[in-house]
């Protein structure tokens, strides 16, 4: 037996998923608002926005550590996004996490620190900016932009303002709008705490106990691989197009964007829009006209022009690269690799925020509609953070605890559980579910049907033919009448007298929301009842993670017997036990 332990969250941890899973609304609410609005520097204003924010959190919450895991856990919510290039946007977030932490920890809890952070976080903002730019289009682009800047001065008559004191104006602008988000932050928070700190919100924000972090799409097949490569290419493309000619830098640029396009086309959107290609003509043209300074005599200059080409094939490349790598690392392999190397803090934390993130947009995004929406959505935000954070305790608790039969393909994963059901049955207990028995006792089966463990009624779930109403899994079709079957009779359960919901058996489809999915989530969701699922062993880890539960005792049925198994799982269910439900003896 091997025991997965529900771990115990630190105070801190709870806070940050609470501010995490707010800092994420506040990026897809505002940002998607700045975005249809057409809102000139919306990354900037977004960042004026989040300082005033989390500045304003922050006074709720004086913490050491909590803005920076805040921004963590923002970030990564970030990147299962179903935007096409999340690097970018994940950088930006947890760099002014780190900044306005750094800060509070070297000049202490006081106004003076938080006018200092957000300085500095809105300011790299700009650096950001300046740095895509830089890794865009290379430094032949510091020279064009500096060469416009010298035509547009002379042409105004302000000699005087040269492309570096126009950067210390631009930077001066930045760096007060950040001081003043800081300091108005502090004085929200300041004032919530004095008027509005017992003031409670009547409607709950509703809770999902699944997870999508571990999610196995069959619309994208992962691969490490690729992830290595694309990486490669992009340092190779760089070479390329700095140090060979023009032709072979196109052929090149060509066959990768056909390559990037072919593997990740629903995510290249961006090459169909008009705004890029506008772009990429623009650098051209300039480069053509401004790359040697502006002359009447001779407009367009050849090598300005071959420079401004090769500026946008570096362009394409770098976005088609940054594209493979942003969505190869949502591998799951990656993440459970994380997992399993000591973030399983962070990754807790990031399911209790993806737990609430439906609920807050759904109570947030409606209020950005009025004129003072704004205010009040920050009011309502940190009246909202207490009831939070005690939806994250509580989920935290009332977590059911699971217990698994895994093994291989046909080795007797079924034939164990019912008798494990058998022994638990003579011990006085009720269990309920199905299990999923197969046409023959060979290793050849062709059907399967499922059999309700209280009433021993029998429905077909799948077989080899294929059908109308079917879905394919591998060699089986599933029938939609036998999943409902299924489903049922897990929903059922809250209404019987039960003791152990049994669930055979939990596979892919789950994993993909499908099957069992539903009813299983809705189950956790009401009620902590004690659950039995089997499970194929290279589907073990996945599942593990796929909904947010309580302890899990894995028993592999090639190592354990049908009595030792329902002797423990008696010990731990039982109401005469004295081992409380969930803590293993």
């Amino acid at each position: 037996m091997e025991l997965f332990p529900q771990k115990n969250l630190s105070d801190k941890w709870l806070k940050a998923a609470v501010v995490g899973s707010l800092w994420a609304a506040i990026e897809i609410i505002i940002g998607s608002l700045l975005h249809n609005l057409k809102i000139p520097l919306a990354g900037t204003t977004l960042s004026f926005i989040t300082v005033f924010l989390i500045i304003s959190f922050f006074q709720l919450w004086r913490e050491n550590g909590i803005i920076w895991r805040a921004g963590l856990i923002c970030a990564l919510m970030k990147s299962i996004s179903p935007s096409a290039i999340i690097l970018g946007p994940m950088i930006g977030i947890l760099s002014e996490a780190l900044i306005l932490e750094m800060a509070i920890r070297l000049a202490g809890k006081n106004p003076v620190a938080y006018a200092v952070g957000g300085a500095f976080a809105v300011f790299s903002a700009l650096l950001q900016k300046a740095a895509t730019l830089l890794i865009l289009y290379g430094l032949d682009f510091v020279r064009l932009l500096e060469n416009m800047t010298l035509f547009a001065t002379r042409q105004l008559r302000m000699e005087s303002l040269s492309p570096s004191n126009l950067l210390w104006i631009l930077s001066a602008v930045y760096l007060l709008s950040g001081s003043i988000a800081g300091i108005l932050g502090y004085g929200t928070g300041q004032r919530y705490l004095q008027t509005h700190e017992k003031e409670n919100l009547a409607s709950p924000v509703h809770s999902q106990v699944k997870s999508d972090l571990f999610r196995h799409s069959k619309k994208r097949q992962h691969s490490l691989p690729l992830l290595f490569m694309a990486f490669a290419m992009l340092v190779l493309g760089m070479l390329v197009i700095s140090y060979s000619s023009l032709k072979i830098s196109a052929i090149f640029s060509f066959f990768w964007l056909l390559f990037a396009y072919w593997r990740y086309g629903q995510n290249m959107r961006y090459l169909k829009k008009p705004g890029l290609w506008l772009q990429l003509g623009f650098i051209i043209l300039f480069s053509a006209v401004f790359w040697q300074g502006f002359s009447l005599h001779a407009p367009f200059n050849t090598e300005g022009l071959v420079i401004g080409v090769k500026m946008s094939l570096r362009a394409l490349v770098l976005l088609g690269g940054f594209t493979a790598i942003s969505i190869e690392l949502k591998n799951p392999v990656i993440k459970n690799l994380l997992y399993a190397r000591g973030l399983q803090s962070l990754y807790e934390s990031l399911e209790l925020s993806f737990a609430a993130l439906p609920g807050i947009l759904e109570e947030f995004s409606l209020q950005t509609k009025k004129i003072l929406g704004f205010r009040k959505m920050t009011h309502a935000m940190l009246k909202r953070s207490q009831s939070l954070l005690e939806m994250f305790s509580l989920m935290r608790k009332n977590r059911p605890v699971i217990f698994i039969l895994t093994g291989k393909v046909n080795e007797g994963k079924t034939n164990f559980a019912m008798q494990v059901a058998e022994k638990l049955k003579q011990k006085g207990l009720s269990p309920s579910g199905f299990f999923s028995i197969g046409n023959t006792n060979d290793q050849s089966r062709e059907a399967y049907s499922l059999r309700d463990i209280q009433t021993g009624m029998q429905k077909e779930l799948c077989s080899f033919e294929p059908g109308k109403n079917k879905v394919r899994v591998g060699r089986f079709y599933f029938d939609e009448k036998g999943i409902e079957f299924g489903r049922e009779v897990i929903l059922e359960s809250l209404n019987q007298k039960n003791d152990l919901l049994v669930i055979d058996e939990i596979g892919p489809l789950e994993i993909n929301d499908q099957g069992w999915a539903p009813a299983i989530e809705a189950v956790i969701k009401s009620q902590p009842i004690p659950q039995l699922w089997i499970v194929r062993k290279r589907l073990l880890k996945p599942i593990l993670r796929k909904w947010n539960v309580g302890d899990v005792y894995v028993f592999d049925v090639a190592k354990e017997t049908a009595e030792e198994v329902a002797e423990f799982i008696y010990s731990i269910i039982s109401p005469a036990s004295s081992v409380p439900k969930g803590e293993s003896k």
